[in-house]
């Protein structure tokens, strides 16, 4: 009689080490979100930079483009402040720009004229700008 119970209870045992137990879910499904909100919130950061850079890059080479115009011109633009905004067809949609052209005389006797190119663009709630500026003898 004594082999039959200690049978049961090996039998008992053996029943109640297949399973897991909730807490052990609970705990790993806890582990699991907590795993898949870090990998999220680092996507979305990394969108948000990509997005952030392609718009940099597109500023910085549209400036680039904008002032070498102004420098292999065979009359300087003239003393003046323009801005505007892109059309929504263009590859430069949502951008606004400003350009200013000045004269300065950093010695006495020497003038040059200042060509200030800034492009402005929105992002979530921040403004980011690019200013690129080039310096011309004014014709």
């Amino acid at each position: 009689m004594s082999t039959v119970r200690i049978y049961e209870v090996e039998k008992k045992g053996a029943i109640q080490k297949k399973g897991f137990t909730i807490l052990e879910v609970l705990i790993s499904l806890s582990i699991l979100v907590l795993t898949l909100m870090a990998l999220y919130q680092s996507f979305s950061t990394s969108i948000f930079i990509l997005s952030s850079t392609n718009n940099l890059w597109k500023a910085i080479s549209f400036a680039q483009n904008e002032l070498l115009k102004s420098e292999r011109a065979t009359v300087s633009p003239p003393v003046s402040i323009n801005q505007g905004e892109f059309e929504s067809e263009s590859g430069m949609s949502g951008f606004r720009w400003k350009k200013f052209v000045r004269d300065t005389k950093p010695f006495p006797g020497i003038e040059i004229r200042q060509i200030n190119y800034q492009l402005l663009w929105n992002e979530g709630k921040h403004v980011y700008t690019y200013d690129a500026y080039i310096y011309v003898k004014p014709k």
